[in-house]
């Protein structure tokens, strides 16, 4: 009767033990997601021999800091697009509070030929296909200009592509204007600049002759300033850039950084202006 006692207890045992190993594998599992799509170019050319297409999930969530990355993928391309992508995660890294991107670019020996340009949420809409169209990214300018949005507002959101600068607390000296370079005019005081501080959400800066003061508005990647109040002093050099910085201020929806570069867009998403971040000793 006891062994009997005893073989009964040791199967229970075996079952318990079962159960418990089959419930945490079946947690692991629920647990590991994959999101599937494409990814595509419009360009009629074919990839060299080598070229690799590399994908990753983005917490966005936190400004003017660089992304968590979650997960990230690579598999070589060969053919002609669309290519079918799909990336594993851990459904536990995801909350529905927070903001993500899944990005997409195409590599060959190191150098970057095709990039997603806006960011992709997939988790906004889950039920919708995920496509991802590159942008070709033929050159350094290229590479730069490939985190600035088309001049038609697409309806998907701005997103900075490795910032290595904040938006808040940084030196950025205004560079270009609708395009136009800006250059310092002979007898100028100094260079035109702007500086948000994110201790009491103050902007300020130097716009060619008067230097000027106010408030700004940021969530996310949407950048607005308040009203500008600006002294009063007439210069003989630097009215012209001051009047035309002092407009795209004013018109600023949004913004995107590029590792050290701050590019002001428009509500239309066209980009309207372009600084550098200046650091002293």
């Amino acid at each position: 009767m006891s062994r009997l006692w005893f073989a009964v207890v040791v199967g229970w045992l075996f079952l318990l033990v079962g159960c418990s190993e089959q419930t945490q594998h079946g947690e692991a599992s629920d647990a590991k997601q994959t999101l599937v799509g494409e990814a595509f170019y419009r360009e009629r050319i074919l990839l060299p021999p080598g070229a690799h297409l590399h994908l990753s999930l983005e917490d966005v969530s936190k400004m003017d800091v660089p992304s968590t990355v979650l997960a990230t993928s690579t598999q070589p391309l060969t053919g002609a697009p669309p290519y079918a992508i799909s990336l594993d995660y851990s459904a536990e890294d995801i909350d529905s509070r927070m903001q993500y991107s899944l990005r997409a670019t195409i590599m060959l020996d190191g150098k970057l030929l095709f990039t997603s340009m806006e960011r992709l949420d997939p988790f906004k809409q889950p039920e919708d296909a995920i496509v991802i169209q590159l942008n070709r990214v033929d050159s350094t300018k290229d590479q730069q200009q490939a985190a600035q949005p088309s001049e038609a507002d697409s309806g998907l959101a701005v997103v900075s592509v490795n910032p290595l600068a904040e938006l808040t607390n940084t030196y950025w000296k205004l560079v270009s204007l609708n395009g136009a370079n800006v250059v310092m005019a002979e007898g100028q005081e100094r260079e035109a600049f702007l500086q948000l501080r994110n201790d009491d959400n103050s902007a300020r800066g130097f716009a060619g002759c008067n230097r000027f003061t106010g408030s700004y508005t940021v969530n996310g990647n949407d950048l607005s300033f308040g009203p500008l109040a600006a002294t009063r002093k007439a210069c003989l050099a630097g009215m012209e850039t001051e009047a035309k910085f002092l407009q795209v201020l004013d018109g600023a929806a949004y913004f995107s950084i590029h590792e050290e570069t701050l590019i002001l867009l428009s509500e239309r998403k066209k980009p309207v202006a372009r600084f550098i971040a200046v650091y002293f000793d």
